[in-house]
């Protein structure tokens, strides 16, 4: 499993000072607030560690200011970059939930027998969805809802699918 996780995304500037919104990826983002330094992932790979001068909350609008990124020009460059923290620092999970980096690679699997690897996931309006690879090599969205996935086992690294009609 990969030590960084992918926990929040950089959104547009805000202000006239360089804060930027960050979208977090789970419900509870106070862990943002603790934060000293991050690793920013941009979409070809390419990693840059950044200090955190400040983190605020706007209502339900996350927000924060980097060390050397003073205006929304400079701070316009961070938009659509990952917010990588190490797992030890991540929002801590509860019984029952997963990290989605930790399902990514996963075997999506109906009656015992793999119908998929899941190879990334998106946010949807109602949960996440889970992007799978079927065995035929076309690409589905699968919602990580109680309806359509079953037991997560991270150790074998397969996941149930309940609905395999979702597959067709």
């Amino acid at each position: 499993m990969e030590e960084l996780l992918w926990t929040a995304t950089v959104k547009s500037p805000f202000g006239i000072s360089g804060e930027v919104k960050i979208h977090p990826h789970n419900e509870d983002c106070s862990y943002l607030g603790k934060l000293k330094e991050v690793i920013l992932r941009a979409k070809d790979g390419t990693e840059q560690t950044l200090a955190v001068e400040t983190f605020r909350m706007l209502g339900s609008q996350a927000l924060m200011k980097f060390s050397g990124f003073d205006t929304p020009e400079a701070a316009r460059a961070l938009n659509g970059q990952h917010l990588m923290v190490q797992r030890s620092k991540a929002a801590p999970l509860k019984k029952g939930q997963y990290y989605v980096a930790d399902l990514i690679g996963c075997d999506l699997v109906h009656d015992g027998n793999k119908v998929g690897t899941i190879v990334s996931s998106m946010d949807g309006a109602q949960a996440v969805l889970l992007e799978v690879e079927a065995l035929d090599k076309k690409l589905y969205m699968v919602p990580y809802l109680k309806e359509f996935i079953g037991q997560v086992n991270l150790p074998d690294r397969t996941i149930e699918l309940k609905a395999p009609w979702i597959l067709s």
